[in-house]
């Protein structure tokens, strides 16, 4: 185990400068904090490329293991209460849907945080994975992270343009489901397997394409004055729905 006491170590240079998107997206790399996290991480069957921990850390895979000071590994963490461990783990993305389950499609999603609860969601619900289209944010940024609670680990992620997106709808074997305020349908009813659900971006909804392209169209009711619900439980509400069927 190495013990690393400089801010200026190149490999801690490296893990900091990952708190950017441009340097995750060079790099292929992203950031994990604390026990819990890490311990799904194990149980998944990820290994990262580095582990930094304020005490004794056990060897896992072929991970670099280095041991840092409070200080320094505050200097690293992105959260205002550093953990004692963190790991540094290869991104990855699945290649393909495989129509089976519950897959959950979210076009054009720009709140990490938003699409942290989604996948946690997801994790929770058995979801078979969750596809990123158009315009998405990152997945792999420190608020995503943190908000997914180690579910990132255990949900494949696809990411597609909408042009193979709306084919993938078209030639969906179950039924696709999108959201959408001006359908007459309650969300409440029995959903054909395998379902794709659809949601849209926080601010603008589906778009006319997606909409067009789902075989069902719904709407949660809202009795009170708010004219939307946050996507996340939006999608939470659609998803449980889903696996009650």
């Amino acid at each position: 185990m190495l013990t690393i006491t400089s801010p200026h170590n190149p490999t801690i240079k490296l893990i900091r400068s990952l708190s950017e998107k441009k340097h995750r997206q060079e790099a292929g790399l992203f950031i994990a904090e604390g026990p819990k996290v890490l311990d799904r991480a194990r149980q998944e069957g990820w290994e990262p490329e580095y582990l930094l921990s304020t005490t004794h850390a056990e060897p896992w895979g072929k991970a670099v293991l280095m041991r840092l000071d409070d200080k320094l590994m505050g200097s690293v963490s992105a959260q205002s209460n550093p953990p004692r461990e963190l790991g540094v783990f290869h991104q990855r993305w699945s290649p393909a849907v495989k129509p089976e389950g519950t897959w959950v499609a979210i076009e054009d999603m720009r709140d990490p945080g938003n699409l942290g609860t989604i996948i946690r969601t997801a994790d929770a619900a058995g979801a078979a994975g969750i596809i990123l289209v158009g315009q998405s944010c990152d997945p792999w940024s420190n608020d995503c992270i943190r908000a997914t609670m180690g579910s990132i680990f255990g949900v494949p992620l696809v990411r597609m343009e909408l042009k193979p997106f709306l084919d993938l709808c078209r030639t969906w074997p179950g039924e696709t489901v999108g959201t959408h305020l001006q359908a007459t349908e309650s969300y409440r009813r029995v959903y054909k397997s395998p379902a794709l659900l659809v949601m849209g971006s926080e601010g603008k909804g589906l778009s006319d394409a997606a909409t067009k392209a789902c075989s069902t169209l719904v709407r949660i009711p809202m009795p009170g004055k708010a004219q939307s619900l946050n996507v996340a439980v939006a999608t939470a509400l659609m998803l449980f729905e889903v696996i009650k069927t």
